[in-house]
């Protein structure tokens, strides 16, 4: 399994097993430990975390299965994110979440992250949204001095449009080795705002969350359009000789000229294995076209109108 490299010192797993949903897994973390040694035995060596999941629990009982087996930490990159705030209800008709980029609050959202993870440091961490109170400046403080101290070895982005990518750049010499954002037959906003041309620029690996759309195609009360979407896949499923829908939708992400790292929402091992078996997938460009015509919305089709 070719793995795909993020900086000099970085290569991750084609495939990053996600840890949103950790809490429905059904496991302890003795149960997580052989979880993720299975994992590890199929290549899959990446995972992806973050201090929102769970309200710090996943974290939490990512570090308890370390703490098990402490020779488990040099076998896997550890990816984490900080930087969303989840209010107490001061309003209660406005929605609670905002995101905090000052260096005193992502200074002490990666240490915690590293205290509940019982680790020295991490291998990657990400700013995980956007602010519009961002002060560059105080980014680039906040990470420069967590690479100083040793507590970060890579940094990266989530959901950074790339106008918001270059005003960080702009004031730190840190690289940013990714950017994870939401890519999928139905959120293709990646093919509209710009964001893969400029990770192509950069030459940087993308990061996709939702990857399969978050089960939204798998409901048994399917809108007309979504209806229309499924037979088309299911028709190329067909024509590639995959076992499920699932791998043709991670396969039509490997298709894009970009390097695309799905990050997978799922407990199921069998599930997460389907990312792994779409990579052998070869979707022709027809094939890849007809899913943008059936699936693309509005917004993208403005841009390709004449497809």
């Amino acid at each position: 399994m070719k793995r795909v490299r993020l900086s000099d010192t970085l290569t991750i797993a084609p495939v990053a097993v996600g840890t949103m949903n950790l809490m429905t897994w059904g496991l302890d973390a003795k149960g997580l430990v052989e979880r993720i040694y299975e994992y590890i035995d199929l290549g899959l060596t990446t995972f992806d975390l973050a201090d929102i999941y769970g309200s710090g629990e996943c974290e939490k009982l990512f570090g308890e299965a370390l703490k098990l087996e402490p020779g488990l930490r040099d076998q896997i990159e550890i990816i984490s994110k900080g930087c969303i705030v989840y209010d107490q209800p001061r309003r209660p008709w406005f929605v609670t979440e905002s995101y905090n980029l000052s260096k005193d609050y992502l200074l002490t959202a990666c240490n915690r992250s590293l205290e509940r993870l019982g680790i020295d440091s991490l291998d990657l961490w990400l700013l995980h949204r956007p602010c519009p109170l961002m002060d560059p400046v105080e980014v680039a403080e906040a990470l420069e001095q967590l690479r100083a101290e040793g507590k970060v070895k890579n940094f990266g982005l989530s959901n950074f449009l790339p106008e918001q990518v270059a005003a960080l750049e702009a004031y730190t010499d840190i690289p940013f080795v990714t950017n994870q954002i939401q890519m999928s037959v139905k959120c293709m906003d990646f093919l509209a705002d710009g964001s893969q041309e400029d990770a192509l620029r950069r030459k940087m690996p993308l990061m996709a969350y939702s990857p399969a759309c978050g089960g939204k195609l798998f409901r048994k009360d399917l809108s007309k359009d979504d209806l229309a979407t499924v037979q088309v896949l299911e028709e190329i499923r067909q024509e590639l000789g995959a076992e499920t829908l699932d791998e043709v939708l991670y396969a039509w992400l490997y298709r894009l000229p970009v390097t695309v790292v799905p990050v997978t929402g799922t407990g199921r091992k069998d599930r997460v294995l389907r990312a792994v078996k779409a990579l052998d997938l070869k979707m022709s460009r027809e094939q890849w076209y007809d899913i943008l015509r059936i699936a693309r919305p509005p917004h993208v089709s403005k841009k390709y109108h004449d497809i």
